[in-house]
């Protein structure tokens, strides 16, 4: 009798699958750079392992990495199978994969199957898995018509967007999403930025979620947010969908971003300096000494003003923009009517 020591599952049917829990074996720093929504990371090895033993992998031979592997994994294995156990108990299938569906998926997968829990490699590994989303988003085809939220800096789109969410009306926060505001001052306070590989994953979930629905409100954004690339599928829908101007007077608009960056401006002083220094070629020496020295005694109107008049706005160009190249203007002094509003004029397209 044959003994089959582990199965092996493709990309397009895991994807398929109803919750499955999918563990990632890979390092840390692997794991961060892409992975798998929603995947559990249960490395083998740490990062300064796995560094070593790839380096005896080039320095030594293979059976000597090899060796160094096992050593280092097999006092890890009791921990292994306890998480998994944990996590099998919710009765979702397990998948497990490395890079490439290699030897370390390989090998916690026969572990797991000899220990009775049953669990699948991920054929090809994550690199078959970030292919396969490639794949899907150059391939795309954005059904639900696209409307696009636009409006000068401060206007409330963020938080439109959100209300519109609690509403159950379909919408995809791309910013949230990259974890970036789409700005030169967008990534202070949030951490790190989304990566390209973590970014496409999420989005495709998300278009592939509200595919079948009759349309999809998104934020006003260029190609580009932070580092990360909107696929041309979605660009070309948000290009061609329908236009929503927010708009409202400068003072508000001081008040909500002063609001929103309150907390931030607390805790991260040398990145604001930072970001404002990098408006020099922009504003020139005078202005930017003028928003530097605001900026350090406390002046935080003055700054947000200069920026939005002298930066901000010229950039965008709404606030010189014609109310009939929009196909709704909402007034966005209230945010909470603002929503309302979108949510009536939503309601002719359905649902």
């Amino acid at each position: 009798m044959v003994i089959k020591l582990h199965n092996v599952i493709k990309v397009e049917e895991a994807v398929t699958l109803n919750n499955p829990i999918y563990i990632d074996v890979r390092s840390p720093a692997e794991y961060a750079v892409g992975h798998i929504p929603k995947a559990v990371n249960i490395p083998l090895f740490t990062d300064d392992e796995r560094a070593q033993v790839g380096t005896t992998y080039k320095q030594v031979g293979v059976e000597e990495a090899k060796h160094l592997g096992l050593t280092i994994v097999s006092a890890k294995l009791p921990e292994i199978v306890r998480q998994t156990c944990q996590l099998h108990k919710a009765g979702r299938k397990v998948i497990v994969y490395c890079w490439r569906g290699g030897m370390r998926s390989k090998s916690i997968v026969s572990v797991l199957e000899m220990m009775g829990i049953a669990a699948s490699q991920l054929l090809g590994g994550y690199k078959a898995y970030r292919q396969y989303v490639l794949n899907r988003l150059r391939d795309f085809k954005v059904k639900p018509k696209i409307f696009v939220l636009c409006g000068s800096t401060g206007t409330g789109k963020t938080i439109i967007i959100n209300g519109l969410a609690e509403h159950n009306i379909p919408v995809i926060d791309l910013e949230k999403l990259a974890n970036h505001r789409g700005s030169v001052f967008g990534q202070i306070g949030l951490g790190r930025p989304a990566t390209a590989q973590n970014f496409d994953a999420e989005l495709l979930i998300e278009l592939e979620r509200l595919n079948d629905q009759p349309y999809i409100v998104v934020e006003c954004e260029s190609k580009r947010i932070g580092n990360v690339y909107l696929p041309d599928a979605l660009f070309n829908a948000m290009k061609q969908g329908k236009r929503l101007m927010l708009s409202t007077n400068i003072e508000i608009r001081i008040d909500r971003l002063i609001a929103e960056y309150v907390d931030v401006c607390a805790s991260n002083q040398a990145a604001i300096i930072a970001s404002i220094e990098s408006l020099r070629k922009r504003l020139g020496n005078k202005k930017t000494d003028q928003l530097l020295n605001d900026f350090n005694v406390g002046k935080i109107r003055d700054v947000v003003k200069t920026l939005l008049v002298d930066y901000y706005d010229p950039m965008y160009g709404y606030e010189k923009t014609n109310m009939a190249e929009y196909d709704l203007w909402v007034n966005a002094d209230d945010l909470e009517q603002a929503t309302d509003t979108i949510i009536q004029y939503l309601q002719q397209f359905g649902r």
